[in-house]
């Protein structure tokens, strides 16, 4: 029987995202405090990403957006949302999927994440965790936890 292994990372990144969500969702039927203030940061290069080739070019890899007075007709669906907001004094509108967010930041509050959403990172953890159940099952040792948190230089 093909074992199957529990992904935490990816249910908690779920999770937060929904919590993303649900916040932004509470800002665009204007049920937050106008004293929050958010940073959104985002894959660029995620494929639903819909930004100007100008936004394209100037924030090739990622980019923080901020909401707090100054954006327009933000909506909220599953697994995007959108705004206005302006750049150079030129509105603009952008389509970002939850998926593509690696940061959210409210500083009224101090409250701050950091997602981990990498492929390329969940896949190698995949590889990594197959490879030491492998060997594990042959010498018959533990593994334990540290095996896989990241190591502070």
């Amino acid at each position: 029987m093909k074992k199957i292994f529990i992904d935490y990372g990816q249910r908690i990144n779920t999770a937060i995202l929904g919590v993303i969500q649900d916040i932004l969702r509470d800002l665009s039927e204007s049920k937050i405090s106008s004293n929050h203030c958010f940073y959104i940061t985002f894959k660029t290069k995620d494929e639903d990403v819909k930004i100007s080739k100008n936004l394209q070019k100037d924030y090739p890899k990622e980019m923080t957006i901020v909401l707090q007075n100054q954006y327009w007709d933000l909506n909220v669906r599953k697994n995007h949302f959108t705004v206005t907001l302006t750049f150079n004094k030129k509105k603009e509108m952008l389509q970002i999927p939850f998926k593509s967010i690696i940061k959210f930041y409210d500083p009224f509050v101090k409250f701050s994440i950091q997602l981990e959403l990498k492929d390329n990172k969940i896949k190698s953890q995949k590889s990594l965790i197959k490879k030491k159940t492998k060997s594990s099952e042959k010498s018959r040792k533990i593994i334990t936890l540290d095996d896989f948190r990241k190591k502070n230089k």
